[in-house]
């Protein structure tokens, strides 16, 4: 499936850009998350060292770095969430725990030498597009103060789950007692025998409740809506299986593709109105009605009203009988106020907590809404996307040339794995680079036309009405104004057969002037 034609097209031309003395592109990576490492680890394998990786925090590893909270884990079996370029084989158990996940980002840091690139604990705080140069400028603040940094090509990996979502709760700042958000995880905070308040109950909330509750005196979950949990089929590898797996190659890639193909079959789950989806909702209701409501647990606390897909299915095998435990409360009445030590929701009542922990998941729809980015004539990027963020096959956006979106707009998924989106992308960005390359790394720009970026957008909400997204729920998929800005509308397949290879007339290349040549 890889098929890394970006990946050796671009090769050649640094080969080639070598042979005739011509420079390399400076590269700017923003992020050191998969996104940022996985494009370092390709220009690394091409031949280029004149690339810097910018990370506001003191690791790498993204999302799996700040999420540390009890029970946290995939979703994604773990030999397909790593990079087919640089996979790693020895899993411990077929859905990886953050501490394993991590280790893995980390240790791909050391496998192709990384290290000299990383710029930790340093903020990027502006980025402009220099007309007169041709190149970006970085306005960055590190250990050392603030500084510019300057690339022909830059890539931002800063991903969609990275700043946490906090609910605008009248009164939520006068809890007295210890108030965190899951992906910024409080481990000095003491739950035994506390009452604790849980706000939400999405992806991170279903992993972290069940450790809670085995702690807490009593754990309350404040929750908008219920949703899908299906069973959550993980196991521990036997050594035999892992010593295979880790080494005999053909069964590496067999067992990466079935698990490929098999997640990839769930698209007809998420197909709007579709027979899998109905059929599937309809076992979903009747298993959440025989094994889990009761008096204490109504439909409308633990069964969907909304299509199956509509927000995100998730897996557990602990989430419904958390919810049996006689010390778990499930409150679907909304929050209208948050007091010194209790929470008072629409009904009136008053519940007291101890603790509160946020599982409200993260500000996804506000692509870089936190950093200010200018192009081609001073055009904002934040005014560009003032309807909603989109791109070019979620990679790259009119009007801002040698600049790369890495798990960007309508790229996320709710069937597969987003590491192979990623890949996908950088074989694209790739040969765009290789444009760059090829024209002179220096000054020349590569960016998607008007006309190609408008059609792709056109067709893309096309494709979304046509998904069960498109429904009735609310979710961090969807933009305040219902507009469909995180996932990709239909088959991976087909953004696999879409970033294949980059179409030429699609893209304006406009070649290094004299001056920047000569420079």
């Amino acid at each position: 499936m890889a098929l890394d034609i970006g990946q050796r097209t671009f090769e050649d031309q640094v080969r080639r850009a070598k042979v005739d003395g011509r420079p390399l592109p400076r590269v700017a990576i923003i992020g050191a998350g998969f996104s940022g490492l996985a494009a370092a680890i390709q220009l690394a394998r091409s031949g280029v060292r004149s690339f810097t990786i910018i990370e506001q925090s003191d690791g790498v590893g993204g999302t799996w770095r700040d999420n540390t909270y009890p029970g946290a884990a995939c979703d994604v079996p773990s030999h397909l969430y790593s990079l087919s370029f640089a996979p790693k084989t020895d899993w411990s158990r077929r859905f990886a725990e953050q501490p394993e996940i991590l280790a893995y980002a980390e240790e791909l840091v050391d496998r192709f030498h990384l290290g000299p690139h990383l710029r930790l604990s340093t903020s990027v705080d502006q980025l402009s597009f220099d007309e007169a140069s041709e190149t970006w400028r970085l306005a960055v603040t590190g250990s050392e103060g603030p500084e510019t940094i300057t690339a022909d090509t830059v890539f931002i990996g800063c991903g969609q789950l990275n700043r946490p979502y906090l609910p605008d709760i009248d009164g939520r700042d006068t809890f007295s007692g210890p108030a965190f958000h899951s992906a910024r995880w409080d481990h000095s905070t003491d739950l035994a025998g506390k009452r604790v308040g849980v706000v939400g109950s999405g992806a991170s909330a279903i992993q972290f409740v069940p450790e809670v509750a085995a702690q807490a005196a009593s754990t309350t979950i404040f929750q908008r809506s219920p949703n899908y949990v299906g069973p959550k089929k993980d196991h521990p590898y036997r050594a035999t299986t892992r010593t295979v797996l880790n080494n005999v190659r053909p069964i590496q890639r067999a067992y990466r593709a079935w698990i490929y193909v098999s997640l990839e079959s769930r698209w007809l789950w998420l197909k709007k109105d579709s027979l899998a989806g109905r059929k599937l909702r309809e076992m979903f209701t009747k298993g959440i009605r025989d094994g889990v409501v009761s008096d204490r647990l109504p439909d409308a606390a633990v069964v969907p009203d909304y299509p199956i897909g509509c927000k995100r299915i998730l897996i557990s095998n602990d989430w419904y009988p958390t919810l049996l435990r006689p010390d778990v409360a499930v409150v679907d009445e909304a929050i209208i106020g948050i007091e010194p030590d209790a929470v008072i929701t629409a009904d009136g009542a008053r519940h007291d907590v101890d603790v509160l922990i946020y599982g409200t998941g993260f500000e996804t729809t506000n692509f870089l809404s936190h950093l200010p980015v200018t192009g081609v004539g001073g055009a904002s990027l934040a005014d560009a996307w003032a309807d909603g963020a989109h791109a070019y096959l979620g990679l790259t956006v009119a009007g801002f040339p040698n600049c790369y979106l890495l798990y960007g707009p309508n790229t996320n998924l709710g069937h597969n794995s987003i590491l192979f989106m990623i890949e996908r992308q950088l074989n694209l960005a790739l040969q765009a680079v290789a444009l760059q390359v090829a024209a002179g790394s220096v000054g020349t720009t590569v960016a998607v036309g008007e006309g190609a970026y408008r059609r792709d957008d056109e067709r893309t909400q096309h494709l979304v009405q046509n998904t069960a997204w498109a429904g009735s729920c609310t979710s961090w998929y969807k933009s305040a104004s219902g507009r469909i800005t995180n996932n990709w509308p239909t088959w991976t397949i087909r953004y696999w057969w879409e970033t294949l290879r980059i179409r030429p007339t699609d893209f304006d290349v406009v070649a290094a002037s004299p001056e920047h040549t000569a420079a």
